[in-house]
């Protein structure tokens, strides 16, 4: 699937945010949780904050609470 310059812009500055984020709180995410959680903020950059992507958020958040965090 070709993507544009963009997408891809946006794509590499999530993935370092996100990684940083997993950094700051001490995780060490399993490569499919760090590609969710890059997809989820490049979604949100693109289309900005819908009910849809707000669930996915709080269920992504669930999921690494529990499996990195015990919570």
């Amino acid at each position: 699937m070709a993507r544009s310059t963009q997408h891809q812009i946006i794509f590499q500055n999530q993935s370092h945010l996100v990684q940083r984020y997993f950094e700051q709180c001490g995780i060490c995410p399993t490569l499919q949780d760090l590609c969710l959680a890059t997809d989820l903020m490049s979604r949100f950059c693109q289309e900005g904050f819908t009910k849809e992507l707000s669930e996915l958020f709080h269920r992504f958040e669930t999921h690494i609470q529990k499996e990195y965090k015990n919570a």
